[in-house]
């Protein structure tokens, strides 16, 4: 199923990401943000022990776009402050004043991945959160999409 496109944009990095509700389409835009910045080097093993960490995010906004862009920030903070690469999110509440979040995921490991693209920050350039008529995938429901650029 296909979650994200990536747009050509002049010396940074676009994403149009899609979802069947809101949650989906944070969730989605956070892995494809994770496959921008990571490639495998290595098959992961189950004897390797991973550490792994968890983290509380709340923050209030003003409207769906800042939301988001704090959503993907805050990832993007926590993997240069701490390493976190996100596994999972459980996604409390989540609406155009706030998101409310739990975020598990595990520390960034040079055996297993390397860092393919540096991304600097998450932009408001052409940044568009909306709900779709014409639906996720299907086209037979609606769903959402957002639009979001990276400086790298």
């Amino acid at each position: 199923m296909k979650t994200y496109e990536i747009i050509n944009h002049t010396a940074d990095i676009g994403l149009k990401v899609f979802g069947k509700n809101l949650e989906a389409l944070f969730l989605n835009a956070a892995q494809a943000m994770f496959e921008i910045i990571l490639e495998k080097t290595e098959k992961e093993s189950l004897f390797k022990k991973q550490e792994s960490k968890k983290f509380l995010l709340n923050k209030q906004g003003s409207n769906l776009e800042e939301i988001f862009v704090f959503w993907l920030s805050e990832l993007l903070y926590l993997f240069n402050s701490e390493g976190l690469i996100m596994n999972k999110a459980d996604i409390h509440k989540l609406d155009s004043n706030c998101i409310q979040a739990e975020i598990i995921g595990r520390i960034f490991n040079t055996d297993l991945e390397r860092i393919k693209t540096e991304i600097k920050a998450v932009t408001y350039h052409e940044l568009e959160v909306k709900k779709t008529e014409r639906g996720y995938e299907a086209k037979t429901e609606r769903g959402y999409e957002a639009k979001v650029i990276f400086d790298v």
